[in-house]
């Protein structure tokens, strides 16, 4: 009887070197999510550095006039910048009276910006708060009358270019790509990086297919030549009044592929 208590391992090193092996793995992915965590955003060059005369097209965005992020939007100006990286100016300042969760903003097909800022009643759908056509060209602007507003924010714009191609973004276990599908299936890996666990990237064609807009939020310019190109166009845009995500999506920036500035 002593002989086979004798020959009974005890139980105890099992368990301890169980433990042990969760913790390490379970601080390897801590350390590796930590470390992923605190991982700047992916650098781009800045067309404002360099800007590119063969992109056409302009985009609009809106910029608050808070400078500290912290605080909540109160007001701010909408603004347009040639997708060349240059000129740009403001065509549309909202004072603080007038500006709740917004602005959403879409090109009309003449090249006119369509301005719709929401309001948000507690527990209730977004509602349009007013909405103003706004001539980039010429400066002027005019209200929209209520009956023509729209019951709700518009579709995100398109992921499918012209000629069929998409380009989808996706981010995940850390890292990011940017993926072109042409109108037959193939696919062309146009970027990759790691990045942290909140980045997130939306893409938009610009209605000409000759580059697509990016957010990141950045906005930045995406050629999908053999490289592709991804340059900085706008560094810090902003919007929604810091009332954050929105359902459905408000798009606090709009394309167009004319040359609205040409003449700046």
């Amino acid at each position: 009887m002593a002989e086979h208590e004798s020959s009974q391992r005890p139980i105890w090193p099992y368990i301890v070197g169980a433990v042990v092996l969760a913790l390490a793995v379970g601080g390897f992915f801590l350390v590796r999510d930590l470390i992923a965590f605190g991982r700047p955003a992916p650098e781009f060059p800045a067309l404002a550095d360099a800007p590119d005369p063969s992109l056409h097209g302009t985009v609009a965005y809106f910029a608050v006039a808070a400078t500290d992020p912290k605080e909540q939007a109160t007001g701010g100006c909408v603004r347009v910048i040639a997708t060349a990286g240059s000129p740009s100016r403001e065509v549309l300042c909202i004072t603080e009276a007038d500006f709740d969760t917004g602005p959403q903003l879409a090109f009309l097909p003449d090249g006119r910006l369509e301005v719709t800022m929401f309001s948000w009643p507690t527990d209730q759908p977004l509602v349009v708060a007013w909405q103003k056509i706004v001539d980039v060209r010429t400066g002027e602007t005019e209200d929209v009358p209520a009956a023509q507003w729209p019951a709700a924010p518009a579709e995100p714009g398109p992921t499918v270019s012209s000629t069929g191609a998409q380009i989808r973004a996706t981010s995940r276990n850390n890292t990011a790509e940017l993926v072109l599908i042409d109108a037959t299936g193939a696919s062309r890996l146009l970027w990759s990086a790691e990045v942290n666990l909140e980045y997130s990237m939306q893409v938009t064609w610009a209605p000409n297919g000759e580059w697509a807009l990016a957010s990141d939020p950045r906005l930045l310019v995406v050629t999908v030549g053999d490289p592709a190109e991804i340059r900085v166009l706008v560094e810090d845009p902003t919007g929604l009044g810091g009332w954050g995500s929105t359902e459905p999506p408000i798009r606090a920036y709009a394309v167009t592929g004319l040359d609205l500035l040409a003449g700046d």
